[in-house]
Parts: structure tokens; sequence; C-alpha cells
């Protein structure tokens, strides 16, 4: 509780937010978006735009949460349509349809990019922005080459992106990370950007990101009394038992004992502890990303980036242990 109440006394109000998602494939994208809806005193959500993919179906997914959270004030914007992919969590989701969420009040945006970018243009020096960055960057990377780089001095991005000295499974060698291979260009364009600031989460510290015993079993214990913990479970049982089961982590998961890998939630948080970088070690690099996929330190190349390398801790689950109890704790308090 006191973490909790730290975290709210670092803002003296909300911080103007963009979500970019791509919601529905994997399930950290929906616990992310979830926390994200569970604090409006620390984000104040302008605009979520669904990147990649059949971005329609991730913005079904988007729009049932808004609904169960009674946020039709808080636009979707649908990014382009780049192919079919599994859509694990669609299921949970496919009888609430885009019309039925205006229709219940909400606003969609068709040209999801043309929307993005409309929002980022109104930061200024009294509007600071803070974009948060949990999807290949498509979508902002076609943006950014509208965009003028003078807003940009009030923009902050966070980003799940990238493996620097650690990859998938904890391999002592880097991956192509996910988000940067599926659109390479677009996330060179991204590192290439003069941010305000730059804050990364990479897979070095994001494995490390399960929620389990016995955080986890005491947000399943508010599952009949708390319809933000329904959604959770209900979306996630759907999600496992399509095929998330399958997804890589360091650690068993399932529905009852624990979540898969958190990711992009790790990005949420940062975002929410700037500029303090609660529980997390952070180095600033130079960083480019390489023709092939790779998330590299180049000194002369490199634009300086605020990585989050590492966990405060020696044991790495005893900081997600403790994001994991603040996370789950706003979710079931909010």
């Amino acid at each position: 509780m006191w973490f909790m109440i730290s975290i709210n006394q670092i803002y003296t109000k909300p911080i103007l937010t963009i979500l970019d998602t791509d919601i529905g494939s994997d399930y950290d994208d929906q616990m992310a978006l979830t926390y994200i809806l569970a604090n409006p005193s620390i984000f104040d959500l302008k605009l979520i735009i669904c990147s990649t993919y059949n971005t329609t179906a991730r913005g079904q997914i988007v729009a049932k949460t808004l609904a169960i959270f009674d946020r039709f004030n808080v636009p979707i914007a649908i990014g382009q349509n780049t192919g079919t992919d599994n859509m694990l969590e669609y299921e949970w989701a496919q009888n609430y349809t885009l019309n039925q969420f205006q229709n219940d009040g909400g606003i969609v945006y068709e040209n999801g990019e043309e929307a993005l970018l409309k929002e980022m243009e109104k930061a200024n020096v009294d509007n600071i922005y803070n974009i948060i960055e949990i999807s290949p960057t498509t979508s902002l990377g076609h943006v950014l080459q509208h965009l003028q780089p003078e807003t940009l001095k009030y923009i902050r991005l966070f980003a799940m992106a990238g493996s620097i000295y650690r990859g998938y499974k904890n391999s002592s060698q880097p991956s192509k990370e996910y988000n940067i291979f599926v659109d390479i260009p677009a996330a060179q364009i991204v590192f290439n950007t003069s941010w305000a600031y730059f804050g990364l989460v990479p897979l070095d510290t994001t494995i490390f990101m399960q929620f389990y015993n016995p955080e986890w079993q005491t947000f399943r214990l508010f599952y009949n009394q708390n319809k933000y913990v329904q959604l959770v479970i209900d979306s996630y049982t759907v999600w496992y038992n399509n095929g998330g089961n399958r997804s890589a982590a360091l650690k068993p998961f399932s529905p009852e004992n624990g979540t898969s890998t958190m990711y992009d939630v790790l990005a949420a948080f940062l975002a929410a502890t700037y500029p303090r970088a609660l529980t997390m070690v952070v180095q600033e690099l130079p960083l480019i990303v390489t023709q092939d996929g790779f998330t590299k330190v180049d000194s002369i190349l490199g634009k300086q980036v605020n990585v989050s390398m590492a966990f405060l801790t020696s044991d790495p689950y005893t900081s997600t242990e403790l994001i994991g109890i603040t996370v789950l704790d706003s979710i079931i308090y909010s």
C-alpha cells in the first residue's frame, strides 16, 4: 500500500497518455490496459491506437474493456490492417462490436494514424504527453514522418521493445525481439527520434514479469466481488484456452496459478513511476536497431535511451512480485 501511495504522489495531476497496443495476441497488453484504466489518477488516457494485423478485432477487445470501465470518453483508433494473426483473446470480445461501442457513446477513428497524429500534435509546453508503446511501431513510425520535430520536445516515450544483452528464455544471447522485428524500418525511425525522454524495457528485464502466488491467489479471491477482476480472469482464461497456454515463459502458468509473461506491463509501470523508475536499474545507452532486427549499443550512431537493464533486487522475482502486488491491487481497488 505504501508503494502504491508513493507512485500516486509522483504526479500532482494525471499525465496525458496515448497507448499503442497490439492487444489480443499475447495477454500482457490486456493486463497493461486494465492497469492503466484502473489508475486514472496517474494516466489521463486520451487515445488508444490498435496496431498491426487485424486491427479491427483488436479494437473490439479494447472496446469491451473500455465499456466495462465505463470509459466511453477514450477514443479507439484503428491502425492499418497488416494481415492475419492468431487473435487468441478475440473470442472474449467477439459479441461486442465497434458499432455497439459507438451506440453506447464511444468514439472510433477508422483512420487510426491520422487520429494519432492529431493527438500528438496537441503536445506543448503546457501539455506534456506520454506514449506507452507496447506494439510493433508501425503506426508510430508512420506518424513520426509527418510530425513536426519541435513537438517531440513535449512527448515522452515508454516502450517495451528490444533485447540488449539477454534474450527470450533468459538466453545469454540477445534476441530479435517481436516488437522490433515485425516492422524493422518503423522501429529504426522510433529509435532515431529525439524524444523528450525515451524509457525502454527490453527482454533483459521483462522476461521476469510473471505474477503468481501469493499475489495472484489474493487477486483471484475478488472474482465474485469485482468486475475488473472478472474482466482479467475471464479474458485471460479465453486467451489461455485458445492457445495462450503454449506461450513461452520462465515459470509455468495458468489462470489458476499465475500469469504468462507480462512484458508490456513493465512499460506502463515505468511510465507510472517516472522519473523514479522504482525497482529498476536504469542505464543510458546509445542504441540502434540493425537491419536484421537486433537492438545494439552503438556509441557512434546510437541515440541515448534510458534502458531498464536490471532490477534493484538480486533476485528479479522479488522486484516483479512487488510490481505484481502494485498492479493487481490497483485493479482490485480501482
